[in-house]
């Protein structure tokens, strides 16, 4: 008769101190099983061994002490982990539980590189990135634009090999495309429950505006050649046809409510760590002082540089926090400065929604362009738009937003109208307009406005 595996322990089968003998190896992952509810089983590959190793990792996070330890699953295969604990004998077999656990470098894996990326102090793990330094990943996320090419750099540095991006033709269902028609019916009034106005956009400005030719271009030294793996245009002539548009245009349409010699104005500009539009809007407004809060360690400080290049250090007071801490500073304390205008130029997901209700609770005017809209940063924080709909809604329409096939762009402009029009029925007033910008610049083009009273 074969002989049977040795079961995985149970927390309570654990043996006592007197008979454990301690273990610290590292390790590549090579398989991994879940064993039971309270353990995942992994086979690590240590270097210069034949055979791997099993190990028992318990799911009760509180048992184990893990680094990075923001609560980042970081165990996938292909990892490399160092990992201590102790050792027993269990059915003939020796067994190695683990208490600690730290990541040495990271997969080649998506969703554990962009979990790394949110933290605070993401430069502090480049060497799990298989980088040199922390210098060399800060000078990627001050160079690139698109966090898919950031990942795709990222990967090619881990696997060693140059990683290809891809784009697949944007799927839709036909679940999708019911939910969109029956959310425009409503918006429309169509229901007899509806509770919003489906609004359609208004261009205020011309899009054949000049940049103000005091507008130094925002580059990092070296950077003007580099070319984005999300595209064809290099890093200046992105900058060139279509940010600096898009900066324009709001310091544009901030004119149209605010005149230079008017009593100056306190901006905040919300997710802005690199000062595109910061530093714009200083240059266009002598009296302007402005807030920029970004939670991008390595954005701050591109900005800070950016704007002595420009010569408006001292109207840009650059905060690295993340916004809902700073809200709640807000709230409590008050600001330094009472903030007359939010500004958000492509603020991801709810962050926008978060910019939103900041400018409704303390009164002020905005000029707040949303992009990437299925990301949820600031969880548990609920976007007001999501009381209007139920999950499947929710999840259907803003996935229809970010579709980036050019056959879809009617279904995508279409989602991004009823959800920016619901964004606008959380201000009971109705004084919130949807605007747009020209979608040369980008297909994420809705503005929602509320000009300073």
């Amino acid at each position: 008769m074969a002989s049977q595996a040795p079961q995985s322990p149970s927390l309570e089968q654990l043996p006592p101190s007197s008979n454990k003998k301690l273990f610290d190896f590292t390790g590549s992952i090579v398989r991994k099983k879940n064993v039971s509810k309270e353990f995942i089983k992994l086979a690590i590959q240590q270097q210069n061994e034949a055979r791997t190793t099993t190990i028992y990792i318990p799911r009760d996070e509180s048992a184990v002490v893990y680094s990075p330890s923001d609560g980042i699953n970081f165990l996938y295969l292909e990892a490399t982990v160092h990992v201590t604990g102790y050792s027993f004998i269990k059915d003939g077999m020796q067994m190695h539980h683990v208490e600690n656990c730290t990541l040495i470098k990271c997969a080649a894996n998506v969703k554990v590189i962009k979990d790394i990326l949110l933290l605070p102090n993401c430069t502090s793990y480049a060497c799990i990135f298989n980088m040199d330094s922390e210098e060399e990943l800060s000078a990627l996320l001050a160079t690139e634009t698109s966090q898919k090419a950031i990942v795709m750099s990222i990967m090619a540095h881990l696997s060693g090999r140059e990683k290809k991006v891809t784009w697949r033709p944007g799927r839709i269902k036909q679940k999708d495309l019911y939910i969109l028609y029956q959310k425009e019916a409503e918006g429309n009034n169509d229901a007899s429950n509806s509770t919003w106005e489906l609004c359609q956009p208004c261009q205020p400005l011309n899009e054949q505006m000049s940049v103000d030719g005091m507008l130094t271009v925002n580059l990092p030294e070296g950077g003007s050649d580099l070319v984005s793996t999300h595209g064809k245009l290099t890093r200046k002539e992105y900058l060139d046809t279509k940010k600096n548009n898009q900066t324009q245009w709001f310091v544009e349409r901030i004119r149209k409510f605010h005149k230079k010699d008017k009593q100056p104005l306190t901006f905040l500009d919300v997710g802005g760590g690199r000062g595109d539009l910061a530093v714009h809007i200083a240059i266009c407004y002598p009296n302007a002082y402005l807030i920029v809060v970004d939670c991008n360690e390595s954005s701050i400080a591109a900005g800070k540089e950016y704007a002595i290049k420009c010569n408006v250090e001292d109207r840009i007071e650059f905060v690295h926090q993340n916004f809902s801490e700073y809200y709640a500073e807000y709230s409590v304390k008050g600001g330094s400065n009472k903030v007359d205008v939010v500004v958000a130029l492509h603020a991801c997901g709810d962050l926008s929604d978060m910019a939103l209700q900041f400018a409704q609770q303390n009164g002020c005017g905005f000029v707040i362009c949303p992009c990437c809209y299925p990301k949820r940063y600031l969880a548990p924080f609920q976007p007001f738009w999501h009381s209007l709909c139920n999950d499947d809604e929710v999840d259907s329409l803003s996935r229809m937003v970010e579709l980036d096939n050019e056959s879809r762009n009617d279904e995508s402009r279409r989602a991004m109208l009823v959800i920016n029009s619901m964004r606008r029925q959380a201000f009971e007033d109705r004084c919130v307009k949807v605007e747009e910008f020209s979608n040369k610049w980008s297909k994420r083009n809705i503005v929602l406005v509320r000009d300073v009273s």
